[in-house]
């Protein structure tokens, strides 16, 4: 079975991934989490070297890109490009000389055995769940003043569950909200706000 934060069903791994991309996160869920010299994926299982999480994030996320057809690669490009920024910024700081072979030379950890597949429709279902919230957020933030004020009136959102969280702030984006949600989601979801304080504790090592 693969770890998990702290009363939360997901792993930091997947955290780490769907915090940027969280379709990129979806082919990993329930799958087994196995060590091995170079970072694989196949039906049950995904294979990552023994390695800081910073290093088995970015390697997991190119690796599950890569091993998508060209259609969702071009769908997802963005989402890509978030993760060559997580790796400029891991780069540059404190972080980047434990992980630095591993994020500048990232082809040579990972192996493409199979083609993967992210599950579209199973994303849309969730994603039409979640939708109504990001709506509300959206007139909420035209009614408010202030940040403080948005904050304030975004309590409902410790309704939602981790994985519901990350879906949200991931369809955030588009809207120019991911900051203020992420913000309202620390603030009134406890749920999120203790995943996130368990995953950047295992990021720090």
């Amino acid at each position: 079975m693969k770890p998990t934060l702290s009363g939360v069903s997901m792993d930091e791994l997947e955290f780490c991934i769907k915090s940027m991309s969280y379709p990129l996160g979806m082919p990993i869920e329930n799958l087994r989490r196995e060590r091995g010299r170079v970072a694989t994926i196949s039906r049950d299982r995904v294979v990552v070297p023994e390695a800081p999480l910073v290093a088995q994030c970015y390697l997991t996320a190119l690796l599950v890109f890569a091993s998508l057809d060209v259609v969702d690669r071009k769908r997802l490009s963005d989402d890509y490009r978030r993760f060559e920024e997580f790796k400029v910024k891991i780069l540059g700081s404190e972080l980047g000389n434990a992980v630095g072979k591993y994020l500048r030379e990232p082809w040579k950890y990972i192996r493409v055995e199979a083609s993967t597949a992210i599950d579209w429709l199973e994303f849309e279902r969730r994603e039409e769940k979640i939708r109504p919230h990001l709506k509300r957020l959206m007139e909420l933030r035209e009614k408010t003043s202030d940040r403080s004020e948005f904050l304030t009136k975004a309590d409902f959102l410790r309704e939602l569950s981790v994985d519901d969280a990350l879906l949200l702030s991931y369809l955030s984006d588009e809207a120019g909200l991911r900051e203020l949600v992420n913000a309202a989601l620390g603030k009134h979801n406890p749920e999120f706000r203790n995943a996130v304080k368990a995953y950047f504790k295992a990021l720090r090592g």
